[in-house]
């Protein structure tokens, strides 16, 4: 029997893998932009809506704030740094603004966090009516803020003179929005008032989310329930925590509702905030440009407060 030799060539063999391997390439950046055009697809709008939402009008703040300009007409002067100038030199009511906005934000953060957490507790628990309760708390939250505080202008001006009629209390015959300090602490309970449910329900899920184990292991280790709550439970729902610390802060800085409709920034200019401050800069003074250069302003030290609240909270968070 006869063998037949065969004779194999090195070029044809790299031919072979050489096309294969070009047809399996192409096969594979055909796939790759098969996924890419599909991932493109889906982001687009997000990034659209994001771009022409968010950042081309930031832009145009940056480019606006270095012009005096009412916004309305055609005409804009160059001040260069002018308007920030003015902003941190002969601007008393803007930093007026921003000292009520910090006290609001310090004041609000910590009591409807404090409230929330502690309703949160009780609506935790396995009961009947746990869920009457929580939509109970919840309903002010979905309510809009401006008919909140048309219902609060009422009940702090003809419901109180009507309560004070009927009970002879003096405590409701104080002049609640005429009294600088007294119209801050009805903007803060209006807005803790309208907010708990929010907060409420982010720390709900974080507390129903605490493993039952622990909790029962340092029960059985003797921890009573104050230590469980701080030692176990805060640890564990820190994540909520900076999430509703982090909600808080901004509504406390874009604070601009309760003010408009219920206050109007008196009496006395006390409860003028930085939005509503920026915002009547802008349509009522018609100083456009000016109003940018604040708004920037504002940012840049939002970002500097929010940086540093998540840095706090973000640690707490590693160690739990």
């Amino acid at each position: 029997m006869g063998w037949r030799k065969t004779e194999f060539s090195p070029q044809s063999v790299n031919g072979d893998l050489g096309k294969g391997n070009w047809e399996g390439g192409t096969e594979l950046n055909k796939k790759k932009w098969k996924d890419f055009l599909l991932f493109a697809l889906f982001v687009f709008p997000a990034v659209a809506f994001v771009l022409f939402a968010t950042d081309i009008p930031f832009m145009m703040n940056l480019y606006y704030s270095v012009f005096d300009w009412n916004g309305i007409g055609k005409s804009m002067t160059f001040v260069g740094l002018g308007n920030f100038v003015k902003i941190f030199t002969n601007d008393t009511l803007f930093w007026k603004g921003v000292r009520f906005t910090l006290k609001f934000a310090v004041f609000y953060v910590v009591i409807v966090n404090i409230i929330s957490l502690v309703v949160a507790l009780i609506m935790s628990k396995e009961r009947k009516s746990s869920s009457i309760g929580r939509a109970f708390y919840y309903i002010p939250y979905i309510i809009s803020l401006t008919a909140i505080s048309l219902i609060w202008k009422f009940i702090f001006g003809a419901g109180f003179e009507a309560l004070y009629n009927i009970t002879g209390w003096e405590f409701f015959n104080w002049s609640w929005v005429g009294t600088p300090k007294l119209a801050f602490w009805v903007v803060v309970i209006m807005a803790v008032w309208q907010n708990v449910g929010f907060y409420m329900v982010n720390y709900i899920a974080g507390i129903i989310a605490v493993p039952k184990d622990l909790i029962e292991a340092a029960k059985i280790d003797g921890a009573n329930s104050f230590q469980v709550f701080l030692k176990i439970t805060v640890p564990m729902i820190m994540p909520a925590v900076s999430i509703c610390m982090l909600t808080a802060l901004t509504f406390a800085f874009k604070l601009f509702d309760i003010i408009m409709v219920f206050t109007k920034g008196g009496p006395a200019n006390s409860t003028v905030s930085v939005a509503y401050n920026i915002y009547k800069e802008a349509f009522v003074n018609n100083k456009y440009g000016l109003a940018t250069a604040k708004s920037l302003v504002f940012v840049f030290f939002v970002l500097i407060v929010t940086a540093i609240q998540l840095k706090v909270t973000k640690s707490r968070e590693v160690e739990a």
